[in-house]
């Protein structure tokens, strides 16, 4: 029943952003309900969990902040230009939090799993589409680009990043704990993922987990060679961007349109900002603002994780939410130096944050990004306690021992 829980929140989670025909006057989507049904599911199974939480997980500053940043999002509804939509979404990120702290009992290296087993289901389905010639697994534009059972592909990239790192993060930990077996697994969930996000032609994703993959191993490796793994990072990974996301649209249009049109976008919401600063203009309100605003054109999204932040929730928003991410990032690098296993939380949310630069998937409405980035952050301070106060012996990525255990190998600092 434990890892049913587990499966259940993953496969709700992925559901948000599943590709569904659409119904009704509004158009919706007909997974909104599933997925809030799936969730709720999730909360009543684990409720005598959810009502034994860890002191340690209660008081943590992820959660916390992450607590004063809804109850801030509701009291942007006072002033909302869409406060239905709002509520809507408000509730669902609270049974979502609420959801993932009952599974914040369970062993991060299990959600991992479990994650990576569901997203190679959606990439071989997506694959046995493409060769089956079904229109759904490619997207409306006229370059054909995998899309899959996702609702677009750059979302289909999103999920697949975020298993790749997933993946890492437990091959490197394997070898930490000197774990053996299970490299041609790890291989081939690779190969299918890379090849699929190849597929996808997610430019700046792609250099954005370039970029991740070198924090991940700049937390992995030991002494001086740390500093040659970010200097190489930061080398490559700026020199790659600055090529797919700007130079090479501009030669490919012949004009002065650069990273893929964002500018405009980002220039569009700035302009709205600056009359509502501080409030915003209220939670899931960004659609609906620039349809009413611009004659039923609006773009799907700021591309930018803070200008979309600041326009809903305003600079208030914004800087609890950013205080968030950080807070996770810190948990997560307090994480791997109580257990010495590399976090997966943390390196997520390195990816996170850097793609925030050009998308949105946190800050926003509920996302399986969003969804797999608190379970993890909860389980992990969950486990951290737990090794901190000797409940169990040093913990590790090994499912075999106990709790994710080393075996008797003395932790070392991250």
């Amino acid at each position: 029943m434990r890892y049913l829980t587990i499966l259940l929140f993953l496969v709700a989670v992925m559901l948000i952003d599943g590709h569904s025909v659409r119904v009704g006057e509004e158009d919706r989507r007909i997974w909104a309900p599933v997925v809030l049904a799936v969730l709720t599911l999730v909360l009543l199974l684990r409720v005598p969990l959810l009502l034994r939480l860890p002191r340690a997980v209660l008081r943590s500053p992820p959660l916390v902040l992450f607590l004063v940043y809804l109850a801030w999002l509701g009291i942007t509804q006072f002033w909302s230009v869409a406060p239905a939509e709002g509520r809507n979404h408000i509730l669902v990120l609270w049974v979502a939090l609420l959801a993932a702290l009952s599974l914040s009992d369970e062993k991060p290296y299990a959600t991992a799993t479990a994650y990576l087993g569901c997203l190679a289901i959606v990439l071989v389905v997506s694959w046995l589409g493409v060769a089956a010639g079904q229109s759904w697994t490619q997207g409306t534009e006229s370059t054909w680009r995998l899309k899959g059972l996702m609702k677009h592909q750059q979302v289909l990239a999103l999920v697949t990043i975020a298993g790749m790192i997933l993946a890492l993060v437990w091959h490197l930990n394997r070898k930490r704990a000197e774990a053996a077996g299970r490299k041609w697994l790890y291989a081939a969930f690779m190969a299918l993922a890379l090849i699929s996000l190849l597929a996808t032609k997610g430019r700046s994703f792609s250099v954005f987990f370039v970029i991740t993959v070198f924090a991940i191993y700049f937390f992995h490796m030991r002494g001086a060679a740390k500093t040659w793994v970010l200097i190489a990072g930061l080398v490559i990974g700026g020199s790659l961007y600055v090529l797919v996301d700007i130079l090479l649209p501009l030669i490919s249009r012949g004009n002065e349109e650069t990273l893929s049109g964002r500018l405009i976008v980002w220039e569009l919401t700035w302009r709205e900002i600056v009359d509502r600063p501080w409030g915003g203009f209220g939670f899931a309100s960004y659609q609906d603002y620039f349809y009413s605003r611009w004659n039923n054109w609006a773009p799907g999204h700021a591309h930018n994780l803070w200008l979309q932040v600041t326009f809903e929730s305003g600079v208030i928003g914004a800087v609890l939410y950013t205080l968030f991410l950080l807070a996770v990032a810190r948990q997560g690098h307090r994480y791997q130096r109580a257990t010495g296993a590399l976090s997966y939380s943390l390196a997520l949310v390195v990816f996170c944050i850097l793609a925030g630069w050009t998308s949105v998937f946190l800050g926003e409405k509920i996302s399986t990004l969003y969804g797999l980035l608190l379970v993890l952050t909860f389980q992990e301070e969950a486990l951290r306690a737990r090794a901190v106060a000797g409940a169990a012996t040093v913990p590790s990525p090994d499912p075999e021992a106990s709790i994710e255990g080393w075996r008797g190998h003395a932790p070392r600092p991250a």
